[in-house]
């Protein structure tokens, strides 16, 4: 059972970290500036909640 579905996790991840690279060395300037600015935007959110706590 455990070992299924460690298989099962293997497969998956190395789908999807395939998927992933394949899909990164052909982005376009437009999904670039996307991931670019979705980074800036969480980055802005996770240090704008951090400096409420302090």
């Amino acid at each position: 059972m455990v070992e299924t579905i460690q298989d099962t996790w293997r497969e998956y991840s190395s789908f999807y970290l395939s998927y992933l690279s394949k899909r990164w060395d052909n982005i376009s300037p437009m999904e670039y500036g996307i991931v670019l600015v979705s980074i800036a935007v969480v980055g802005w959110l996770l240090m704008r909640s951090g400096a409420k706590k302090a």
